[in-house]
């Protein structure tokens, strides 16, 4: 197949972040669809939904490499259609930076998003999905790898990594914008999109600021784990702890990331313009019809699926 002509416009680089990101979910729906009508051959009416005759471990490494397959597809797709190098992804290690000052400041981010995607989802009667762990033993290591390795290894891979890597020619506010929306939109769950959108803007200002994907995959696996965590305490945990754990995070990393910042602007003169890239506006984003009808068919997606299905 002849490469498609190479392009640095911030039309034809959204343009393209939109099809992987459609590419991305229809990957994920295809799998999984796939692999349902095959348990289904081996047992009658079974399904990744209804997995029955399977183990749980079982569908939970399914559930694993299809995740990981659909992430790698679209990141395949765009090296070999687009202008995106291996080197756009940014897998290099970082210069000096301030771990311990992003770690605070990230989850005082991620749970300020959740604060207010909480009293959203209660206001608006949203719907949200609910997580079960196993106990113990190998359903619970596959199911950390699922839902707390993965996400913060590929979709930084993804989003901060290819998506980014696409839109850093037209400037960081547009390559950092353009992907965080997207990474909020295919939650397609406006509360937990409130909390990924603001999460995006971080990790993709760090991985400008940086020049690496790597402090963000760092960060991302934290936040998955401090989650991971709490859901597991409200499984199997005496409420009281429970409960005593997930209000100490909700309160306490906001009020620590305020401060932090407010001595770092004050004291240290920090600035989050230092380092990035000029370019166009990011709202220019929208000038792209493939981008903007995407992302209005994702956010149409997570009305439906915030306030119908349960």
């Amino acid at each position: 197949m002849q490469r498609i002509a190479k392009t640095r416009g911030v039309k034809g680089a959204a343009s393209w972040c939109a099809f992987a990101a459609v590419l991305y979910l229809l990957c994920k729906q295809l799998l999984q669809g796939g692999v349902s009508f095959i348990l289904g051959i081996f047992v009658e009416g079974a399904s990744l939904d209804e997995p029955i005759g399977f183990s749980a471990i079982t569908v939970d490494f399914i559930l694993l490499m299809i995740g990981i397959l659909s992430i790698i597809l679209p990141i395949l797709w765009l090296l070999h259609t687009t202008r995106l190098e291996l080197d756009d992804l940014r897998l290099t290690s970082p210069p000096q930076w301030s771990p311990l000052f992003c770690i605070v400041l990230f989850l005082g981010i991620a749970n300020f998003g959740n604060l207010i995607g909480g009293l959203l989802g209660r206001l608006f009667h949203m719907q949200s999905g609910t997580t079960v762990l196993p106990s113990s033993g190998g359903e619970l290591v596959l199911s950390f790898l699922t839902l707390c390795v993965l996400p913060a290894v590929g979709e930084e891979l993804f989003f901060r990594g290819a998506l980014q890597g696409l839109m850093r020619p037209c400037g960081s506010p547009v390559a950092v914008f353009a992907p965080a929306l997207l990474f909020a939109l295919l939650h397609l769950n406006l509360a937990q999109g409130i909390t990924a959108f603001l999460c995006g803007l971080f990790l993709g200002w760090l991985t400008e600021r940086t020049g690496s994907v790597l402090p963000g995959m760092l960060l991302h696996l934290i936040n998955n784990c401090i989650a991971f965590a709490d859901i597991y305490l409200q499984m199997y945990a005496p409420n009281n702890i429970a409960m005593g754990t997930e209000l100490f995070v909700l309160l306490f990393f906001p009020l620590a990331a305020a401060w932090l910042l407010w001595r770092a602007v004050t004291q240290q003169g920090f600035s989050f313009g230092a380092g990035m890239h000029p370019g166009v506006d990011a709202t220019s984003v929208f000038s792209s019809p493939a981008y903007t009808l995407a992302a209005l068919f994702l956010a149409g997606a997570s009305v439906y699926f915030s306030m119908v299905t349960g």
